[in-house]
C-alpha cells in the first residue's frame, strides 16, 4: 500500500521550488535571465563546434585539443584581475554589453573561415583565445550584475536558476551541435553564436540596474585585485571556497578536454562526444537546481560532493560501453554544477558590493582560468599514458581532497558566523 504524502509534506514541497525561482519575479532579472540562456545557447554550439574542428585538423591530437581549450579559457586567469576592477570601477550593466558585442564579431569571423576551409589549429587557438578574452571580461560583471538586480534574500535563487539555465543549454546545446559536427557544417554552429550575442546585447541593454557603490579612489590595477585578494580571505569562507573551486576545476572539469580522444579511445565512437557533454548538463541541471532548493549552502556540503564528484569521475574513466559513460557523466554533472552553484552563493553572500567585482573575478580564475592549465596538463598525460588513466588520476585527486576537507578539516563556522 502506497502512503501520500502530508498536506504539510506536500506544502513544504511546493516551497521549497518556488524558493528556487524567487528570482524571476524582479524584471530586470528575468531579461538578463534571458540574455543569459540565449549566449550560454550559442556558446555551447560554438564550443563544440571547436572543438571538432581541432580534431578534424589534427587527428584528434589530446594534447591539440588541450591546447584549444588552453587558448580558449586562460584569458580568465591573465585579465581576472583587470577584468574584476573593471567590474567595480565601470557601468556593469556597458561593460557586459561590450562583451557580449565582442564575442558576437568574433564569432562572425569564425563563421566566414570555417565556412571558407580556411581555418587552421594556430588560427583557430587565436580566436578561441580572443573569444575567451571577452568571456573573461563579461564574467565578473555578469555577476556583480546578478546580485546588483535581485534583494539578497533572492541571491541563491538568482544563481541556482543561472546555473540551472546554463545546464539546460549544455543539453541542448550539444544535442543540436551533434548533427553540424557530425557532417562538418561548423559554420552554421558559429553563425547562431553570432546572433545569440546580438540577442543577449539586446536583453542587457533592457536591464535596469539599480545604483551601486563604486570605488573611487585613485590606485593601481594590482592594488585594487590584492583588496579583492585580502577581502576574500577576511570574508569566511569565500577563500576556502575558492580554494575548492580551484581543485574541481584543475583536476575535474579539465577532463571535458579530453572527451572528444575518450570517444573514440575507449567507446570506439569519435562522433559520441557531443552525446556525453549533453549527458553532463543533464546531471548538471539538476544538480544547480538542487542546490536552490536546499536552502543555504554549506562549506562542508560542497566538499562532501567533491569528494562523490571524483567517484563518479573514476567510474566514468572505467566505462565500459556509451550508456555507462553517458550516465556516469550525467553524475559527474550532478555533483560538478551542485559544489560550483554554492560555492559561488558563498561567496557572494559573504563579500561588500564595492569590491564584489574583484572577488568575483578571484572564483572566475577558480573556475575558468585555472582550467585550461588543468586541461593541459591532462592533454599531455593522456597522450602518454592514455585518455582512460589521465582521466582515472584526476578523480582520484578530487575524491582525496574531497574527503580530507570534509572530514579532518570539518565544517567550522556557517554563513552566519563570518563576523562582518
Amino acid at each position: 500500500m502506497t502512503t501520500q504524502p502530508s498536506g504539510v509534506v506536500r506544502m513544504v514541497r511546493a516551497l521549497r521550488l518556488e524558493r528556487a525561482f524567487q528570482a524571476l519575479r524582479h524584471r530586470s532579472y528575468r531579461l538578463y535571465f534571458w540574455a543569459f540562456l540565449a549566449n550560454q545557447m550559442g556558446f555551447w554550439l560554438a564550443n563544440l563546434a571547436l572543438q571538432g574542428v581541432m580534431v578534424g585538423l589534427t587527428d584528434n591530437d589530446p594534447s591539440w585539443v588541450g591546447r584549444l581549450f588552453f587558448a580558449l579559457f586562460s584569458p580568465s586567469l591573465l585579465f581576472a584581475p583587470l577584468a574584476g576592477v573593471a567590474a567595480d570601477r565601470v557601468d556593469r550593466r556597458r561593460m557586459l554589453i561590450g562583451c557580449y558585442l565582442a564575442i558576437a564579431a568574433v564569432s562572425a569571423v569564425l563563421a566566414l573561415l570555417a565556412g571558407g576551409d580556411f581555418l587552421r589549429p594556430w588560427s583557430t587557438m587565436v580566436l578561441a583565445f580572443l573569444c575567451g578574452t571577452a568571456f573573461s571580461f563579461a564574467g565578473p560583471a555578469s555577476s556583480a550584475v546578478v546580485a546588483n538586480i535581485v534583494e539578497p534574500d533572492d541571491l541563491a535563487s538568482a544563481i541556482s536558476v543561472q546555473s540551472t539555465a546554463n545546464n539546460l543549454t549544455r543539453v541542448l546545446g550539444p544535442t543540436l551541435a551533434a548533427p553540424m559536427i557530425a557532417t562538418g557544417h561548423y559554420a552554421a554552429s558559429f553563425i547562431i553564436f553570432s546572433v545569440a550575442s546580438l540577442v543577449a546585447a539586446g536583453f542587457v541593454y533592457a536591464i535596469d540596474v539599480p545604483d551601486y557603490e563604486r570605488e573611487a579612489d585613485v590606485v593601481s590595477v594590482w592594488d585594487r585585485f590584492r583588496t579583492g585578494f585580502t577581502h576574500a580571505a577576511e570574508r569566511y569562507p569565500a577563500m576556502q571556497a575558492l580554494l575548492t573551486a580551484s581543485v574541481l576545476s584543475v583536476f575535474g572539469v579539465a577532463h571535458t578536454a579530453l572527451i572528444p580522444s575518450f570517444a573514440e579511445e575507449a567507446l570506439g565512437s569519435r562522433e559520441a562526444f557531443p552525446l556525453i557533454f549533453a549527458s553532463t548538463g543533464v546531471g548538471a541541471t539538476i544538480g544547480a537546481l538542487a542546490t536552490g532548493i536546499e536552502g543555504r549552502p554549506q562549506l562542508r556540503r560542497s566538499t562532501l560532493r567533491l569528494f562523490f564528484y571524483g567517484l563518479a569521475l573514476i567510474g566514468f574513466a572505467l566505462s565500459p560501453n556509451l550508456p555507462w559513460a553517458l550516465a556516469a557523466e550525467a553524475t559527474v554533472g550532478f555533483f560538478y554544477f551542485s559544489v560550483m552553484t554554492s560555492l559561488q552563493t558563498l561567496i557572494q553572500e559573504v563579500v561588500d558590493d564595492d569590491k564584489r567585482g574583484r572577488v568575483m573575478s578571484l572564483f572566475f580564475v577558480a573556475w575558468g582560468g585555472l582550467f585550461p592549465l588543468g586541461a593541459l596538463l591532462l592533454g599531455e598525460i593522456a597522450k602518454n599514458v592514455g585518455v582512460a588513466t589521465a582521466v582515472t588520476g584526476a578523480g582520484a585527486v578530487c575524491a582525496v581532497y574531497g574527503a580530507v576537507a570534509t572530514f579532518i578539516r570539518g565544517q567550522g563556522p556557517g554563513v552566519g558566523d563570518q563576523g562582518r
